[in-house]
């Protein structure tokens, strides 16, 4: 995990996001970006899904998101359309070039991607192959 996280890391730093770690928020506080400020806020206590699927998540908002002036998006592992839709198929697409999975579902377990999102997870993994 350490190696997908620091690729991640270089990512935001290449695409020039601030990336913290707020320790003192609650754990089901959900993780969030701010795309003007280039800014995300990630809860290391937050455990719907991975980090490493989150943080992808967040700078995705970023990196592909629509960029309206003062959004901040908050991470929500159940929202199923709209922008939010897309940025988890980004943050899954993302994910698999860092590290190719070896099945679908252990890419799914690893993550702790939601199990509605396995169509889109099992589309990717095959243009991957």
């Amino acid at each position: 995990m350490e190696e997908i996280l620091e690729e991640l890391e270089n990512i935001a730093r290449q695409n020039e996001i601030t990336i913290f770690d707020v320790d003192s928020l609650e754990k089901d506080t959900p993780d969030s970006s701010m795309s003007n400020n280039k800014l995300v806020l990630m809860n290391p206590a937050y455990k719907k899904s991975s980090y490493a699927f989150r943080l992808a998540h967040e700078l995705s908002h970023i990196m592909y998101g629509n960029n309206l002036p003062d959004a901040v998006y908050q991470f929500s592992p159940y929202f199923q359309r709209g922008e939010e839709y897309e940025m988890h198929k980004h943050a899954i697409h993302m994910l698999m070039e860092i590290k190719r999975p070896s099945s679908v579902q252990a890419f799914m377990e690893f993550y702790k991607i939601p199990s509605w999102l396995s169509e889109y997870v099992y589309n990717d993994f095959i243009k991957s192959i």
